[in-house]
């Protein structure tokens, strides 16, 4: 019934019928994605709490700061290939061979250089090699930096699987490889709680991530002997957006990885533990956004006329960041007791300051895709310098006071910059053309 006593109608019952409906229409377009992501997510949270009991916080600590090197350099040359190669299958180039044997080298290229850091006698003897553990973990290294090669191979399957709307076999790649590797960790941490063990339950989910998604997307594909000449041409077309998203990616890597290492060089391992149980604590809203990027990106590519991303973001993000926010404030403690244990209790406040930062986050990922989409990625690059440039100087001027907490600060504070930096690109640039 609509209210007249003030002059202005409001047709609840219409506009509640039309919320609801739209939100059918996504649920029904992203399901297998919302189903597969909340498996994870689930999966995530046991795992993490599993985890941190077996290791104790300075062990978990000294796990996180060992795959933060690795993560920094493999993601610097190949994370996000998905989207290079998706735009190269948009020009009708399919090229799947080649795009392979392009991400191998990616990742054999970030391997030498992972060799050549840790086995450098100058890092090795110094204060940093005692916060690696060198001298013990250098075989186990090895195999998860080759794992990490093998994983390269799924930035061409998600490509192709995101181009064909094949939105299940991309949520069955990303639930099984989340699923095999925490089967991995208890199996190798219920035998040994050590970050050896830890370590190779991670190089299982790198090998099996792609050599599985290899096998998904190549059924129906019509693969063509390789060629010198067809690699040549599928770099040149490929490099040009390869270099953007190369960039974009470099630039932001220091506020994602970084903070971790700041924290051991300033403080501790301990402390380290604690903070990053805190962000994994709110990493699930990740998520959401892994849930919602292939749609996204289909839409897009497909240039979908009946998709408004004001309805999307106004009927969907908005009441999703309300609930989110609430939650972690009414039951974070009792979250961190259940995942952790009381040792883990210092993380609550940081993890509610870096709740700000997620939620920015999912509020706004969907820029860079209109970003990419549009050809202007490079904005998304010069966001994130600015993102980089902010975290960097808040976290020296925080990090030894606030521990982390100004961490913390730093890092969420990083992300809301960025954010507002994109939302003025995209009304400036972009809002004219859809």
């Amino acid at each position: 019934m609509a209210c007249t006593g003030s002059g202005v109608q409001i047709p609840s019952a219409p506009l509640t019928s039309m919320n609801l409906k739209y939100i059918r229409e996504i649920f029904n377009q992203t399901k297998d994605l919302i189903g597969s992501q909340s498996l994870i997510a689930v999966i995530s949270i046991i795992q993490v709490s599993f985890v941190v009991n077996q290791l104790g916080p300075e062990n978990y600590g000294a796990a996180v700061l060992l795959i933060a090197v690795p993560s920094l350099i493999f993601r610097a040359t190949h994370a996000r290939n998905s989207d290079a190669h998706l735009l190269t299958i948009k020009m009708g180039n399919s090229l799947f061979l080649e795009s392979i044997l392009f991400n191998g080298l990616t990742g054999l290229f970030s391997l030498l250089i992972c060799l050549f850091i840790f086995n450098n006698q100058i890092i090795i003897n110094s204060s940093i090699g005692t916060y690696f553990g060198l001298e013990i973990l250098s075989f186990t290294l090895v195999i998860y930096l080759f794992s990490r090669v093998i994983h390269t191979f799924s930035e061409t399957a998600k490509a192709i699987l995101i181009f064909n709307n094949q939105m299940r076999k991309y949520s069955i790649l990303e639930l099984g490889s989340v699923s095999v590797r925490f089967i991995a960790l208890i199996i190798l941490l219920l035998d040994e709680p050590t970050v050896e063990n830890f370590l190779i339950a991670q190089s299982i989910y790198g090998v099996f991530y792609g050599l599985f998604g290899i096998y998904l997307s190549v059924k129906g594909l019509k693969i063509t002997k390789l060629k010198k000449r067809d690699f040549l041409k599928y770099i040149n077309g490929v490099k040009s957006e390869y270099k953007k998203i190369r960039y974009d990616q470099i630039i932001g890597l220091i506020p994602q990885h970084f903070d971790v290492i700041i924290l051991a060089i300033v403080l501790d391992l301990q402390t380290v533990g604690i903070y990053q149980f805190a962000k994994r604590l709110v990493e699930p809203i990740n998520y959401l956004v892994v849930t919602f990027n292939p749609w996204l990106q289909n839409k897009l590519k497909i240039q979908d006329k009946n998709f408004k991303i004001r309805s999307f973001f106004f009927q969907i993000l908005v009441p999703l960041s309300v609930v989110l926010i609430a939650a972690y404030n009414l039951i974070g403690k009792n979250i961190i007791l259940l995942i952790g244990n009381e040792e883990f209790l210092d993380s609550y406040n940081p993890m509610l300051i870096l709740l700000v930062g997620f939620i920015t986050y999912l509020l706004t990922f969907w820029i860079r895709q209109y970003l990419l989409f549009y050809g202007l990625i490079h904005f998304h690059a010069y966001g994130r310098i600015i993102y980089s440039i902010t975290f960097v100087l808040l976290a020296l001027l925080l990090s030894e006071s606030y521990s982390s907490l100004g961490i913390a600060y730093s890092l969420s504070a990083a992300m809301v910059v960025q954010k507002l930096f994109e939302i003025i690109i995209f009304k400036t640039k972009i809002t004219k053309f859809i």
